[in-house]
């Protein structure tokens, strides 16, 4: 699993897609969610199979302001 570090932190969204396909032997996408206010990064227990999937995923959660504080923690 990659460390929270590696996340590149250049955008202000809260929500970032994560290419993990490395460890799964194909296309595979996560998300990551910049969590400001308990200073940590978490990651989606749910992947997807297309960064395009991912990022319309990523872009609901933003425009819902959502929280997942049950996503676990980097």
């Amino acid at each position: 699993m990659m460390k929270a570090s590696a996340i590149p932190q250049s955008s202000c969204r809260r929500f970032q897609v994560r290419d993990i396909s490395a460890q799964y032997g194909g296309p595979t996408f996560d998300l990551v969610f910049h969590d400001a206010e308990s200073s940590v990064v978490r990651y989606s227990e749910a992947v997807w199979d297309s960064k395009a999937q991912a990022l319309v995923e990523a872009e609901r959660l933003e425009a819902s302001r959502a929280c997942p504080v049950h996503w676990d923690v980097f």
